[in-house]
This record gives structure tokens, sequence and C-alpha cells, in this order.
């Protein structure tokens, strides 16, 4: 597994002469220490702490009860953004307003993506919805790192339920002194943030008032009710903030605390493509070393350290030794703990895509071409990428940011950001100001130095499903609830093309059972040898992630105007799933699923109908089965197999497995009816599987797959899992001839095409096409897309269907 992390990272030491020269040969030689330590604890950490990301692609932000979602997962190596190969599962989620899931889903996923889809059941209430994505590895850190998207699902055929109004105390009022600490006597920038409970920023005009009720400071949002201003507190004295909004509200707000001692620190630009930092502090150290570490997504990039000279020291970064997106830059006293920190952005190159169809507008059941063409560096580059064309109406929601927003900024934040497609769309100088906020008010959040220096890695919980699911249990006694060690646990998903694994349990009395290509819902059977272990009780884990974000569902408010609309959008479900249904309902087994049995190929192979049939499987043992000796002891029957290598028999029983499912008596599988069996395989060699040491293998299939009437031990746990998520295919018709075209067959689709797999090719070129349907209107089209290299970009534009 370590081969998938990533190597400690090389990193240069930059020292500045002026730091240097106020310190002693010793002084200076202790302090490269220190800051050879910091680069250590963080590379310690990081080479353990591996950081993904999922981005998910859906087909449309806005739903109605019936209708499929469709979506892509792009999936990505959080410290370039480049796609990775690492995680194989990908686990969704669409959860309510109580962040109760609804539907749930296991992405299988290859070379960096995956796809797949949801039938929104008629079941579900109207109202906003939280779709996430996460991988079982992601699961170690704050749930804050999981892919998040709000969409909108409408039920027509049930009451649209009450309406969630917004309420004058529903704001979030934040106030962020830069570095993270207000100091007295020392001047600080604040940057400030007032939003509404939906996390949409507000104007209002601020005041900041003392104890004695004196006006200390005046402000107002610059845009998306974030702004800052420059103010010095004095200790001892209590702040307030009133805000004054435009709806003529007031609220009062507490200010955060003033500290009697400590350290400030202020970043501005300095010219010549560089950066200063200004850190301040109150406290009598003299020209003791303050270290400044700055690092990009976990990337080193800048350590130097440098002496404090009047309570000051100023450090010069050049912004090309910074990387691209969000950078956290964090200040050190000279006992090595972290006193300042805050962010830095830098606009990252992107994947530039142009996109145009054969036309603005068409008519009903053309053929529509779409012409991609996807460049960059100005250069034609190969990009994987995902297509949608849906209708826009009057129902239209909020689509959420696109890949290349999210990858580089929104997950490399806390919290709701409000148009963030703004910081990177954009340039100017009221740009740079708004994102300097941006980095001010949303935090930092990808990275702890607590963890580092406390070695959380060590501790980590989820391993990576680098070769596929893994199924989590915990077997525990019985009679006590005490957690079993070291007890031997099979997993079988039964069947004629079955899938097992093998677990011994820790100390904790976990189990994890690494089961590759298991698709589709289906029963598995988990035990123990019942033969010896009467009393233990086995539990199998859900894979979800039981943690939630704090963000919350914004409330759903739908207009009376949108009815025709919401009418179109319904009775379209509607004929879709009446005339359509069997369309919709096609599903592939992906390439990656593999039937051969575990074992690959027997060593001896007996289908029953090829020989005369007995009436007893004790007969059919000692008649045909080369290999196996059947034998009776104390009126009961057990296997020993030839070790045809070491031409002896093994001492111990082989593994029996009927559909898959280990049998431990003998006596079950001699009781059988032989009618019911078509093949009997055999394996004559000691055989490995996880734990388990196998004297041979001996695997009954029965015609149907399903055991037969098996009889379980009452310990025998037998449940209904649902596995990876089968493939479901695009219904897209076509109106090639004059009889397709004038076919009765109404056509009421507002989604036209939804590819997850569009690839450019050498050149950047990519063609496709698809047909318009019977509803008029204006349709857009939407494309992500990312390269090997992590270019991300999208493109959207729109065409119209006339009558």
């Amino acid at each position: 597994m370590k081969k998938y992390f990533i190597g400690l990272m090389k990193c240069r030491l930059i020292f500045f002469v002026c730091g240097c020269a106020l310190l002693s040969s010793v002084e200076c030689a202790a302090q490269n220490e220190t800051t050879g330590y910091l680069q250590s604890q963080f590379n310690q950490y990081n080479s353990q702490a591996i950081q993904e990301k999922l981005f998910v692609h859906t087909d449309k932000p806005f739903y109605v009860a019936g209708d499929i979602m469709w979506f892509k997962v792009y999936y990505v190596d959080g410290n370039f953004n480049k796609p990775l190969d690492l995680s194989k599962i990908a686990y969704l989620e669409v959860l309510n307003k109580d962040q109760k899931p609804v539907l749930q889903a296991k992405i299988a996923m290859k070379d960096g993506s995956g796809e797949g889809s949801f039938f929104i059941p008629l079941s579900l209430n109207s109202g906003n919805y939280k779709l996430r994505a996460y991988t079982n590895w992601m699961k170690n850190f704050s749930q804050d790192f999981y892919f998040e998207k709000n969409i909108t699902i409408v039920n027509s055929l049930k009451n649209l339920g009450e309406k969630t109004a917004d309420s004058a105390t529903g704001y979030d009022i934040g106030f962020f002194p830069e570095g993270g600490n207000m100091v007295s006597g020392l001047q600080s920038k604040i940057a400030f943030r007032v939003a509404d409970q939906n996390g949409k920023g507000v104007e209002f005009k601020g005041t900041l008032t003392d104890e004695e009720n004196n006006t200390v400071a005046s402000f107002q949002p610059s845009r998306f009710g974030i702004g800052y201003f420059s103010f010095t507190p004095v200790a001892n004295k209590k702040y307030r903030a009133i805000i004054r909004l435009n709806n003529s509200s007031v609220v009062v707000s507490e200010f955060p605390t003033v500290y009697s001692q400590g350290y400030t620190m202020h970043l501005e630009n300095a010219g010549n493509d560089q950066l200063s930092v200004t850190v301040s502090t109150n406290i009598n150290i003299g020209n003791n070393a303050v270290y400044l570490f700055a690092h990009t997504r976990q990337s080193v990039k800048v350590a130097a350290l440098g002496a404090m000279n009047d309570g000051k020291a100023v450090f010069t970064i050049d912004k090309s030794k910074l990387g691209e997106g969000i950078s956290n830059i964090t200040i050190f006293n000279s006992l090595r703990q972290p006193v300042c920190e805050r962010l830095y952005f830098k606009k990252p190159s992107s994947l530039k895509i142009t996109a145009n169809t054969n036309g603005d507008e068409f008519r009903s059941r053309k053929k529509i071409y779409v012409n991609i063409d996807a460049q960059a560096d100005t250069k034609p580059v190969v990009a994987d990428m995902s297509l949608s064309v849906y209708k826009i109406d009057s129902l239209g929601a909020e689509p959420g940011a696109d890949i290349l927003t999210y990858l580089w900024l929104v997950s490399d934040l806390q919290g709701k950001i409000e148009s963030p497609e703004y910081y990177l769309n954009n340039t100017g100088p009221d740009v740079e100001v708004a994102t300097d906020n941006l980095m001010l008010t949303h935090g930092w959040r990808r990275f702890k130095w607590e963890d580092a220096f406390q070695n959380k890695a060590a501790a980590f919980e989820f391993i990576p499903e680098y070769e596929g699911h893994v199924v989590a249990g915990k077997i525990t006694d019985k009679r006590s609830g005490s957690p079993i060690e070291n007890a031997l646990t099979y997993l079988s998903a039964p069947g004629t093309h079955f899938q097992i694994g093998s677990s011994l349990s820790n100390k904790k009395g976990q189990i994890l059972f690494d089961i590759k290509n298991f698709y589709g819902s289906n029963e598995i059977v988990v035990q123990t040898d019942n033969q010896k272990d009467t009393n233990y009780r086995i539990d199998i884990l859900s894979p979800f992630s039981e943690k939630f974000s704090s963000v919350p569902v914004p409330s759903f408010n739908i207009s009376e105007d949108v009815r025709e609309d919401l009418v179109t959008r319904s009775v379209g479900m509607q004929v879709q799933n009446a005339y359509q249904n069997d369309n919709l309902q096609r599903f592939d087994m992906p390439e990656m699923a593999d039937s051969t049995s575990f074992y690959g190929v027997p060593d001896y192979k007996f289908f029953l109908d090829e020989y005369t049939r007995f009436n007893t499987m004790e007969e059919v043992m000692r008649e045909y089965i080369t290999g196996v000796s059947l034998r009776k002891h104390q009126q009961k029957f057990y296997f020993r197999m030839f070790n045809d290598p070491y031409r002896s028999f093994f001492d111990d029983d082989p593994l029996v497995l009927l559909d898959g499912v280990p049998v431990f008596d003998a006596d079950k599988i001699i009781s059988m009816n032989p009618l019911k069996i078509k093949k009997i395989e055999v394996v004559d060699r000691r055989y490995y599987l996880g734990p388990i040491s196998a004297s041979g293998i001996v695997s009954y299939t029965t015609y149907k797959g399903d055991m037969e009437g098996l009889q379980f031990d009452p310990n025998t746990l037998v449940l209904e899992y649902e596995g990876l998520q089968m493939q479901r295919e695009f219904y897209s018709p076509v109106y090639e001839t004059e009889k397709q075209i004038s076919s009765r067959i109404p056509d009421f689709r507002n989604l036209l095409y939804w590819s997850p797999n569009v690839k450019t090719d050498m050149h950047g070129k990519k063609q496709l096409n698809f047909y318009s349907s019977d509803q008029q209107g204006k349709y857009m089209v939407m494309i992500q897309g990312i390269t090997a290299d992590g270019k991300a970009g999208s493109q959207s534009f729109t065409f119209d269907v006339i009558k």
C-alpha cells in the first residue's frame, strides 16, 4: 500500500541574510535545526496522509421525482489536482435537510473517474437536497473535505410542502483578524463576512464600538457581504459590532477577543512579483528568530527564518516560488509553536475548452452535432470530459462550482462560497481584493500542524480501497459483548459466479473483507468455523460515513410562477417512464468485472451431467471425484485431499464450498441431492486466501447458484448487501429515417444527451451527436473536463429547439 503514497518531498531552505546576520553562529545553527525540524515533521506526516479530492458533474441541478440523475465522479490527488488511481470506490449519497441519506451508491473508480446514476423515487418530498461524495480513505479526515453540491428535487405528485422563510435572526456574522489574532497595541487587518441562512452575502453598514459606545471603526462590504478594515485594539476592552441591514434590521455581534500579548502578521504586494509578510509582536523577545513556512497543498515552497527587530520581522516571498491555487503561510515562534497563519491565492492555469453546435436553432427530432476543442497553454491536449445537454427554464437552480473552481478554490476552503467562479473568471484590482478577503474569511482547513506534531497519521482508522470494495465488520462474544481477537471469519456472496473473502479479527474485533468486482444487490453469508466457534456474534458495518458537515441545506422556496414549467417537467417524466421504461432500465456489467473463480483454473473439473447419475452424493464422491477421499469416523463424514505435488494426503480438512459458501460439516454435503449439483471443481494443492491456509479446495456449484436449501448454523449472518452500482445505459433515440421522424411515440426529453466518457484526440478534437426532442425551448450544453497533468476546465453555451 505504501507504493501509492507520495514520497518525501524535496525542499529548499531560504535564509535571509538580514536575519542570520543578527544571530551568532551557534544561534544560527540552532535556528537552522528548528527549520529542518519543521520540514521533517511536515514531510513525515504528509508522506503518510495523502489527500484525495472528488468532483461530481451531474447532468443538471434540478429534478422532478421519477427522473434519473446521471453523474460522473472525477478523482484527483489533493496535492497536485492530477487524476489519481488509488481508491477504487467512491461513495455517493443524497441527503435531506436533516442530513439523512435518501439515496446511496458505491461507484467503481478506474483511472481517476467513475460514473453512475440515481433513480429519484416518487416517495421523496419536494425540497433542496445535498449530494455528497467521498472515498473510504477520506473518512480519516474532516467531513468538510467531502465533495458537496446542492440539488433541488420537486415531487409534482405530492404536496410541495411548506416553504421555508428567511428570518432576520438567521445571519452568519464573522470577524477574522489577519493571521488569526488581535493583539493589544498592534494594528490588524480585520476581515468580515455577513451572510444569510443560505450562505448568501448581504448588504449592510457596520460600526465597531467600545465599552463606552464610542465608534472606533466603520465598515461595509465590497462584494458578497465580505470586506475588511484596519483597527488597533486595546487590551482589557470589549468591542461589539453593530450591523444595520438594508431591510432596516439591526443585529449586534460580539467581536473577537483582544489578547494582551501575542503576534500578528500582515501580507501585502511588494511589487516585482513579490509579497511582503510583516510579523509584529508586543512580547519582549529581543532579536529571537521567527520562522515562516509556506506550503501549497502540502508541497513545501518556502522555509525561512528572520530575526525580530524592535518587535518586527519582514519576510519577502517571490510569488513564483508559490504553487498555483491556495498556499498556507504559517509563522512559528522560537519555541516551534505556530502563532500566525493565513492563506494566499495564485490563479491556476486551466484547460481551455471551446465548443459549438452546427447551428443556433434546431427543429424537433433533428440531428445536432457538437464540436469540441481542448487546449492547455495554447497547445491541443487529450482531455477526459463529461457532457450534458438539458433544457433550461424558470425552474433552473444554481449549477454549483465547476471543476476548475472546485478543485483549485472551493475544496481548499471552509464553508459555503458564494459565486466562486467570480474569483477565477475575472481579473482586475477589485477581483484581487475580493480574493484576498475570501482567503481571510474562509480560514484554512486542509492541514493542521498539530496533526503533524502529534503524528496523527499513525492513527488512521480507514484504509484506502486500492483493489476494490472492502466490507467491514465486527466480531464479539455473544455473552459478554467483548471483541474477539484472531477469529478467522469468512464472507461469501453465493452464486454461480461467487465472491469469497476471509479476515482475521484484530484486538478490537474488527474484520475486513476485500471483495473485488462485487456488483449489484446480493445476499452475503458471513461466518466462522461453526464446528469450533459457537458463541460468536458477527455484525457488518455500513461503509457510508456517519459524519456530516455543518453547511446547511438551503431553504426551499418555489414560486407559483413556475407551475407551468413544473407541469411540463412532470408530464415529460411520466411520458418517458411510460413509453421508454425498458430503454431506461438497461444496465451493463463493467469491463473490470471478472467472473473467474478466486482460485483460477482448478486441477480437476467434473460436470456431473457427463456421467451416469448416482442417487447419493456419497456414491458420486467415491466413484467419480479424483483426488478427494471420503472418510467416516464416529458416524460423521469428512474429506481428505490428496496433495498431488507431494503424493500424500493432507492432515486437515480441505476448504469445502457450496456456491462459494464454506461448509464445515461434510454431512451437509453428503446429504444433498446430487441431481441439484451441476459441477464439482477440485484444487489438489495448498491454497492461500488471505489468512486462510487451505488443504486443498472442493467447490460444488448448483444449477441455480442458490445453495439448494443449505441450512446455516444459527451464528451465521445472512443479509442482503448492496455491492457496486451497475452502470445504467443512457438512452438517446435516433431519428434517421422518415418512419422514425414521424413516429407517434411522444419524445418529451428535457435531457437530450449525457456522456461521462468524452475524450479528445491528440489534436484536442472531439465531435459527437444526438437528436432534439419534441420539447421546445432553450438548451444548455455543459462540459467539464481535466487533463492527465491536472489542468481542469469547463465550458457552457446554449441553443434553441423551435417548433
